[in-house]
């Protein structure tokens, strides 16, 4: 998986015709989340207008409905008997939602009890974007126009095609009208992604107002964006596929992260870099962090760090390491660890898998290796997990059988960070071994005469260059202008990309997309297996030490 980083290009926002948006309605037995249960629930699926599908049923709340719920939602006891209950529900809906945002008219309600009842059917809740139509009414209709903000008023108001009657559906079907009116209205106004309409009922600061100038000479292109402060000074690095979009969203109230709102005081002015293409960008970004250490960037500041578990040459051992090394000699490494603390966990396993349980007390005092054992160590290491899956595997059964589960989750936790650890390193080993490869795939950016190609060259795991090409056109000549460029990349080649494995692992994930294919490559190019290193090996490994039940 590619190193965590800043979020850039996941929070640009999703513009609103191309939002999908449940509006969600529910009937209870009373107003406490806790206390209280669900009656029904009427949802209808909306995006840029359309309605795409509803959802509706019945919920039978296992409990008594009160007379005076009964005689304003005209739910009884037996309308709901024999319906479903939340358990079978709840999943049916979360479905219909998935991917969606929810709407609702105070939603502060509706999806508090749908939290409630997630937790108590054991159901992870998936943290869906939320519009409170409540909320952005109070905003945009004044009480010049309507009395009050009851949805009945609101939709009476903008003239709703459904008159809300406490029932589910026909509530939902009303809250899309009222939606449909706010969204109208506060268009203009500038709301116009998912973000700007869900925080559209909050105000931006008299900072976020007073610095708004700054985005106005930032052009909609793709690039890299950089704070600076009256000094030249950069105080934080960013990036997006529209700049000026990205960079409009640090003025709004949307714009709620603290190290942002801190640092905007000081921001004088605006400096862009304009990409090609995402890629490009994302690397960027991450040189630029890494030279200029912003204040307010946190992730990225010191690529150079990283921790390894090393297996040295000759009868070394294993230990921890701070800088990866050449393997010509024999030695491997894994990583790197997300925290130095892992390597001498990872030490200990690898050891009592290769050499017993006893083993792990002999290593504390010696790091050599026998050649045997050594070999069996690097091939766990590099090639195949087998042997420690086996041995960890037999250990899980063992602690699950005996009831130490926390025990057992310790285990699998650290067979875990060695797997993970040892698919980093594969990927970063195969990839740092290529001295020019040159990839195309379909490109997601925009090409004159329309879609074409993304070419990206990458030398001993640097990002050399990119560029795109039409549809119809040969890259094989643009291919080779790009290996023409970024010729002193591999000047800074390091062994497993040492010092840019952050840069290497997002061309990596590059690498690994739909329909990438090989244009030019000096040396060899294969992607590495990741399949062995996965998390479903140690599964099935595990899944193996059952015994078999006695008929």
């Amino acid at each position: 998986m590619p190193a965590r980083r800043q979020l850039s290009f996941d929070d640009l926002g999703t513009p609103l015709a191309e939002a999908t948006l449940v509006v969600v309605d529910l009937e209870t037995t009373g107003t406490d989340p806790a206390a209280d249960a669900i009656t029904e629930i009427g949802a209808v699926k909306v995006r840029g207008g359309e309605v795409l599908g509803e959802f509706r049923t019945f919920v039978d709340p296992q409990r008594p409905i009160p007379a005076y719920i009964a005689s304003l939602t005209g739910i009884t006891e037996a309308t709901v008997a024999g319906a479903p209950t939340i358990d079978v529900v709840l999943p049916m809906f979360l479905d219909f939602a998935a991917g969606a945002a929810l709407v609702a008219h105070n939603a502060r309600f509706d999806v508090g009890f749908l939290r409630a009842q997630a937790a108590a059917c054991e159901l992870t809740w998936p943290g869906p974007a939320v519009i409170d139509t409540l909320a952005l009414a109070r905003r945009v209709f004044g009480r010049d126009e309507v009395r009050d903000h009851r949805l009945s008023t609101l939709a009476r108001h903008v003239e709703a095609a459904i008159t809300p009657d406490h029932r589910a559906l026909s509530d939902a079907r009303a809250t899309v009208d009222v939606l449909h009116a706010l969204i109208a209205r506060l268009g203009p106004a500038g709301a116009s992604t998912l973000e700007d309409l869900a925080s559209a009922h909050r105000r931006a600061s008299p900072v976020q107002l007073r610095k708004k100038h700054l985005a106005e000479t930032v052009p909609s292109v793709p690039g890299v964006y950089q704070f600076l402060d009256a000094q030249g000074a950069v105080l934080y690095v960013g990036t997006s596929r529209n700049l000026r979009s990205r960079v409009r969203t640090y003025f709004t109230a949307a714009e709620r992260r603290r190290k942002v709102l801190d640092m905007l005081p000081r921001a004088e002015s605006v400096r862009v870099i304009e990409c090609a293409t995402a890629t490009e960008a994302a690397v960027r970004e991450l040189r630029l962090i890494a030279r200029e250490k912003p204040p307010s960037n946190r992730h990225g500041l010191h690529p150079e760090t990283a921790h390894w578990l090393r297996l040295g040459p000759g009868s070394q051992g294993l230990r921890a390491a701070r800088l990866a090394k050449g393997e010509d000699d024999g030695s491997a490494q894994i990583g790197p660890l997300t925290s130095r603390h892992d390597a001498e966990p990872l030490r200990g396993l690898l050891t009592e898998a290769v050499m017993g349980p006893a083993a792990r007390f002999d290593a504390a005092r010696s790091s050599a290796l026998s050649g045997g054992h050594r070999d069996r160590v690097r091939k766990a290491m590099t090639e195949d997990p087998d042997e420690v899956l086996a041995h960890v595997a037999a250990r899980l059964r063992a602690r699950t059988e005996a009831g130490r589960y926390e025990e057992a989750e310790g285990l699998r936790r650290l067979a875990a960070t060695y797997l993970t650890a040892a698919r980093r390193a594969s990927r970063l080993r195969a990839l740092a071994a290529v001295p020019l490869l040159i990839t195309a795939r379909p490109s997601t950016e925009a090409v004159i005469g329309g879609r074409g190609w993304e070419l990206l060259a990458v030398r001993h795991g640097r990002f050399s260059g990119t560029t795109l090409v039409a549809a119809g056109k040969d890259p094989v000549p643009f291919a080779r202008s790009l290996a023409m460029t970024g010729l002193g990349e591999a000047e800074l080649a390091a062994p497993l990309c040492q010092g840019y494995h952050q840069e290497a692992e997002i061309l990596l994930a590059w690498l690994e997309g739909d329909g990438v294919r090989t244009v030019l490559v000096e040396g060899s190019w294969r992607v590495p297996a990741r399949a062995r290193f996965e998390e479903d090996a140690l599964a099935r490994r595990f899944a193996a030490t059952a015994t078999p039940s006695r008929a």
